[in-house]
């Protein structure tokens, strides 16, 4: 009997109407954990190099964690994988809410479609029933309606991932929608649900997970949670967190973060989530750097300084919110649900607006009206679109029009001026309906760049097609960023490294991280050995996704114990860096997939204005170069990859026990 695992996974073929389950080998699952490493493992082996990502081969999975189901903290995220549209590479996604536990609770540790219907269907699991039902009544209904719809059906304890109208047009930015505003967003992978004529997947499951030692978890869990539920200076924390929105104190906030003395805490930050989610960085952000400002050419502090940031970060928020969210099994409870009573924008209820939302829509287009950015990220949650892909073509289509690439007659009468926040709003409806400019819009930045032209291709700010994130690698503590978003397999991306191996490695003070930056997956990679550093970094992201845990976890001053967590889980007796040689098997296998495409990842790079060429003349990051050139080939060795093609070393897959990537890869 497995434990930890269900120990098999459901395939559906959309174009035959068959399901049919797979039982998986133990082994199978130690080498390559679940969430998206078990899932690239299965890709790989089972689809073939060089299919169209909107062509019925292309294999679309869901997956759950290694430890959802166990009860162990922040253990709530699913994941979501196939070839992307978006950069035609490896393509996942990662999302919280409710739906992992209900990915689990049907028997298996995911779900593998292939094929198209011919008419639209969703997929339902009712206990031990399976079937594609016919949804050509829900198709055109936005994910609220969708999810309502279902909800209602079937009930309460049935969970709904569903896609958009967005993804029904096959956005290239589109995702997949859980909880009526959580979105598993990159990668475009909600139009290749839309090519598969496939709306939604429904699941009311019955099954547990069996634990091979509940009692050392439960024990575990009430042991962190003591840890991580005290606060040892409550006023220290809220004065801080309070001084990083105040205009008057943002000079010396700024000093004091560039020469590394803002006392930060894990406590502090915590303190910041718990109390204002995301939105409580806004500011800070802004001010200190992080933040890109004004499509990622502006100053916060010159451009959009701490009167205007204000508005849109901390209480200016949450004095919106009329309830708080937590995802499955999370103590942060660093969402919440939001209302507006009155003006132009008026919304009974919506999921609030998270960092990266209000930074693309308020720091990158000058804009500090929070009532427009609630109703972009409604519109957005409707539509089933990436709201931070979205806001980078929006920041885009803002230059463009600045420098008469685009003019009035292309926006429908629309100025496009920084600031407009009507604007920014009349410019999303278009771009969630996929009309008149909307149309060119709606499958991102490199693709409306090089529709219009004119040289506007320099400020479409992506990595092969995926849109940067809110965080700038400009500054002494991005490398480590840059190179994540150049070297991983899904480019672009903020979420694919964290620097937290030091945690496992040798006792910390007070188990505290080390690192006092806001966003931990930022690394000076000041040790000798740079590319062991980011190696491991990176290669950390893949072991918490397999888990299936979120990133959060690793941002208080409080260490989880992910590795007892993992061996009471499962009754395995692996040690930390066994765990990370697991993790550095999946990262290897995700790269593998781009190289089998006949993919050079060493040939991703960011735009030149993100990588500071020429560096921003003020500001946080003012007269600052990284090499990112050289972090990228450092990491790359110390993964074991040729420093010409990046592909893997036949030594590093014999180290790796990938012998299907060898036969792939090397005939």
């Amino acid at each position: 009997m497995p434990f930890g695992y269900m120990g098999k996974i459901l395939w559906v073929d959309l174009t035959t109407g068959f399901i049919q389950e797979e039982e998986l080998q133990d082994d199978l699952i130690k080498k390559y954990l679940t969430g998206y490493g078990l899932g690239a493992k299965i890709i790989f082996d089972k689809q073939l190099p060089g299919v169209d990502p909107l062509s019925p081969e292309n294999i679309f999975a869901i997956m759950s964690g290694l430890l959802t189901g166990s009860g162990a903290f922040f253990s709530g995220r699913w994941m979501i994988m196939g070839k992307s549209p978006l950069t035609n590479t490896w393509g996942d996604a990662n999302c919280g809410g409710y739906f992992a536990p209900a990915i689990k609770s049907t028997g298996y540790d995911g779900i593998f479609f292939v094929g198209k219907s011919e008419k639209p269907v969703y997929l339902l699991i009712d206990g031990d029933n399976k079937a594609l039902i016919d949804a050509t009544d829900l198709w055109g209904k936005d994910s609220n309606d969708t999810i309502d719809d279902l909800t209602n059906r079937y009930g309460a304890h049935f969970k709904t991932a569903c896609i958009g109208p967005a993804g029904e047009k096959m956005s290239k930015i589109s995702g997949v929608v859980t909880d009526k505003g959580r979105l598993a967003a990159r990668s475009g992978l909600g139009a290749v649900m839309g090519s598969k004529n496939l709306k939604a997947v429904c699941l009311g499951g019955n099954k547990n997970v069996n634990i091979f030692d509940p009692q050392t978890i439960t024990k575990l869990t009430d042991d962190f949670a003591q840890q991580f539920y005290t606060y040892k200076h409550p006023l220290k924390d809220k004065i801080l967190n309070e001084a990083t929105n105040v205009p008057l104190l943002s000079g010396v906030i700024r000093y004091l973060s560039e020469h590394n003395m803002m006392p930060i805490s894990g406590e502090v930050e915590k303190y910041a989530m718990k109390t204002w989610g995301t939105s409580g960085t806004v500011a800070y952000s802004a001010n200190t750097g992080d933040s890109p400002v004004k499509n990622w050419k502006g100053v916060g502090y010159i451009d959009f300084p701490g009167r205007l940031t204000r508005e849109i970060s901390n209480d200016s928020v949450t004095n919106y919110e009329t309830d708080k969210y937590g995802c499955y099994n999370c103590p942060l409870c660093c969402g919440g649900k939001v209302s507006i009573k009155e003006g132009p924008y008026p919304i009974s209820e919506t999921h609030k607006p998270e960092y990266e939302t209000i930074c693309g829509f308020g720091t990158l287009l000058l804009c500090n009206d929070m009532p427009s950015i609630i109703k972009i990220n409604d519109l957005l949650n409707r539509a089933g679109i990436d709201t931070i892909s979205c806001a980078a073509t929006v920041a885009w289509a803002f230059e463009a029009y600045e420098n008469k690439v685009i003019t009035t007659a292309d926006t429908d009468g629309l100025e496009l001026t920084w600031g407009n926040d009507e604007a920014v709003v009349k410019l999303v409806e278009k771009i969630a309906d996929g009309k008149s400019i909307g149309k060119h819009l709606m499958n991102g930045v490199k693709f409306a760049s090089e529709h219009f032209g004119k040289g506007s291709e320099a400020y479409a700010m992506h990595v092969r097609g995926q849109e940067l994130p809110m965080h700038d690698p400009r500054n002494p503590d991005g490398t480590s960023l840059g190179v994540g978003y150049e070297a991983e397999p899904t480019p672009g991306r903020h979420t694919s490294t964290l620097d937290c191996c030091s945690l496992y490695r040798q006792p910390q003070p007070n188990n505290k991280l080390t690192d006092k930056n806001l966003h931990p997956m930022k690394n000076k990679c000041t040790d000798a050995d740079q590319g062991a550093s980011l190696r491991d970094a990176s290669c950390f992201m893949d072991l918490i996704n397999g888990f299936g845990l979120c990133a959060f976890a690793f941002d208080a001053e409080v260490t989880p114990p992910i590795v007892e967590w993992a061996n009471a889980m499962t009754g395995w007796n692996l040690d930390f860096e066994e765990y990370l040689h697991i993790a550095r098997r999946i990262k290897t296998l995700r790269h593998s997939f781009n190289i089998r495409e006949g993919i050079n990842p060493i040939e991703f790079k960011m735009p030149d204005r993100a990588r500071g060429i020429p560096p921003l003349e003020k500001g946080p990051n003012a007269k600052f170069q990284n090499d990112f050139e050289k972090g990228k080939i450092n990491y790359f060795d110390a993964m074991g990859y040729d420093l010409k093609t990046a592909k893997p070393l036949l030594e590093t897959l014999d180290i790796l026990d990938l012998p299907e990537v060898k036969k792939a890869l090397y005939k």
